[in-house]
């Protein structure tokens, strides 16, 4: 610290000057951040936390983007199982009509209307099973890979069972109701596709309430990583509104006291006046 009185450099002025921007860089700092809601609105201000919420950010965008996806499979299985439903709903209509035509009170013209509709419903199931589709996609006999998380590894093949009418799925062979004998076979073929279509109808809500759980624990992650990102970015109002006011004032005295360091060295003039 100078111990003379200099008129060259005035010490005061230049720390008052030194401090004032200090003092202002804190204030512009604190509007910058209440302007903008972040704490982090450049690398320097914290370039680690910058790094983190980058990684965050693509976390949580593919997060909910797998939550979406997951809706997809929901919509895709719910599809499938309603027109499993109307199948089955057919097929238990042929069983009834299988049971009637095994009776012996009923002529062969008789049985040859049953036999029209027996077909008839038969070439229905055969229609649903290859026309249900989803966005395009036919669903029977298919297989759906659906990515239900952030990364490579989380994925879920849904494979719903085949709807079709043949071996290995919905098998009725050549069944007919066109007579007593026939109708008798149709009966035991019908009772085995009505187990096979319930066990379809089984597994596709098993994977709907695994697909619904799915989706809950993707909200709750992605839930908890927007706390988290924001711990790390976003601008707590109320420190900020008291850095700001705490700036506010130092930068007002600041300029005060740059003005007087500034009129120091008139002090000279005093000593060189005769």
């Amino acid at each position: 610290m100078a111990t003379g009185i200099v008129a060259n450099t005035n010490i005061s002025s230049i720390s008052a000057s030194r401090i004032l921007a200090g003092n202002r860089a804190d204030l512009e700092r604190a509007m910058e951040r209440l302007a903008s809601g972040k704490r982090i609105n450049s690398a320097a201000d914290d370039a680690t936390g910058m790094a983190v919420a980058a990684k965050m950010r693509g976390d949580i965008r593919s997060l909910d983007q797998a939550v979406r996806n997951t809706n997809d499979a929901i919509s895709l299985v719910n599809t499938y199982d309603g027109a499993s439903a109307e199948i089955e709903q057919i097929l238990v209509r042929m069983r009834e009509l299988a049971t009637q035509a095994a009776n012996g009170t009923y002529e062969s013209s008789d049985l040859a209307y049953a036999d029209a509709e027996f077909t008839q419903l038969r070439s229905e199931i055969q229609r649903i099973a290859e026309n249900t589709k989803f966005n395009q996609l036919t669903l029977s006999n298919s297989s759906f890979q659906m990515q239900i998380g952030p990364t490579t590894n989380d994925t879920l093949t849904v494979t719903p069972n085949g709807l079709t009418i043949g071996s290995g799925t919905i098998h009725l062979g050549n069944n007919a109701v066109s007579s007593l004998g026939s109708a008798s076979q149709a009966v035991a073929s019908l009772d085995a596709a009505i187990d096979y279509l319930s066990t379809a109808r089984a597994e596709s809500g098993a994977t709907l309430n695994r697909l619904s759980h799915t989706v809950s624990n993707l909200m709750n992650v992605s839930q908890r990583l927007k706390e988290a990102i924001s711990g790390v970015e976003d601008a707590d109002y109320a420190a900020e509104s008291a850095a700001l006011a705490r700036g506010m004032v130092l930068a007002q005295a600041g300029t005060a006291m740059l003005a007087q360091a500034n009129q120091s060295p008139q002090y000279i003039l005093t000593l060189l006046r005769t």
